[in-house]
């Protein structure tokens, strides 16, 4: 009985997040074209319109840290929604880079009844920070993601390939939307992956961070009415990795991941792209993501 009761949480959810979706209430439409942008804020949230360039503004707080991922990256992105080990993933990546340059991995799962095309906007955020991003519709047990990953290798060895010899394959995260994020817990264990992010979705039985093997964050919305935020506070519980977690005023299950947005980007950088500096953004009170919208914790450094 109880794992029938799991089961109708599960599909009760799924309902939910997949009316939403069709009512017009998720973070972004899709597109076929390349997409990058930049807009200063300091309270939350990301810029949503697109041009076919993008620049990156740092400012700095008066307490310490800069609000750079706020804006848009460096690189202009090309997107693929038709891409991936199924023709069916969204492939985000920089346009022009560098020769020599080994680009980080992001491999995104996204929420129940959605796919790829609701997340436009936020990937193509992350990739114009130097990241290659893989997004898959997701299962809830995240085999799609690690399929993901084996697809993205053979790109880097497979000299037709736009992405031939660009990947770091050294430097992988994944993370995940709502049933993404469950997915995520699921493949925690994998020696490939460096972090795992999880974006308003906790664990149903608070036993996701059991996989958890490198630092990980939580970001939640507290207007959630998903019950993923109390999930995910029953889940930083039992974390016993180093872990950060925030409760994003005001924003709802469906926006987590927007609002959440310069935080996601800024944890990428500082633990696949090695900007340490950003640890103190995270961890030190008053700091980028300890003020404002972000209520946050932080424990196991």
């Amino acid at each position: 009985m109880k794992g029938n009761h799991q089961t109708w949480r599960y599909l009760l959810l799924l309902a939910a997040i997949t009316s939403l979706l069709f009512m017009g209430m998720g973070c972004d439409g899709g597109s076929g074209s390349s997409s990058s942008s930049s807009t200063s804020s300091s309270s939350g949230g990301c810029n949503s319109s697109s041009s076919s360039s993008s620049s990156s503004t740092s400012s700095t707080s008066s307490s310490g840290g800069t609000y750079d991922t706020f804006n848009k990256g460096a690189y202009a992105t090309t997107q693929n929604l038709s891409s991936g080990p199924s023709s069916k993933s969204g492939l985000f990546y920089p346009n022009n880079i560098p020769s020599g340059t080994k680009l980080p991995i992001f491999l995104w799962g996204c929420g129940g009844g959605s796919d790829p095309s609701a997340y436009v906007d936020h990937l193509n955020h992350i990739a114009s920070w130097g990241f290659v991003v893989i997004a898959e519709v997701s299962s809830g047990n995240g085999s799609e993601l690690l399929s993901a990953l084996d697809w993205l290798t053979t790109q880097n060895n497979t000299r037709t390939s736009v992405l031939y010899q660009k990947l770091d394959l050294t430097k992988v995260a994944a993370g995940g939307h709502s049933m993404g994020s469950i997915g995520t817990f699921q493949i925690a264990s994998d020696s490939r992956l460096k972090t795992t992010i999880h974006v308003a979705g906790g664990s149903f039985s608070g036993q996701g961070p059991k996989n958890l093997r490198n630092p990980t964050a939580y970001i939640c919305g507290a207007d959630d009415q998903m019950g993923a935020t109390p999930n995910a506070e029953t889940d930083y519980q039992n974390t016993t990795v180093p872990v950060f977690m925030t409760v994003m005023t005001g924003v709802d299950h469906m926006m987590a991941a927007r609002q959440g947005l310069p935080a996601i980007t800024a944890w990428l950088l500082w633990h696949l792209k090695g900007e340490t500096q950003r640890k103190a953004d995270f961890l030190n009170n008053g700091t980028v993501f300890r003020t404002g919208i972000f209520v946050s914790k932080s424990k196991n450094w």
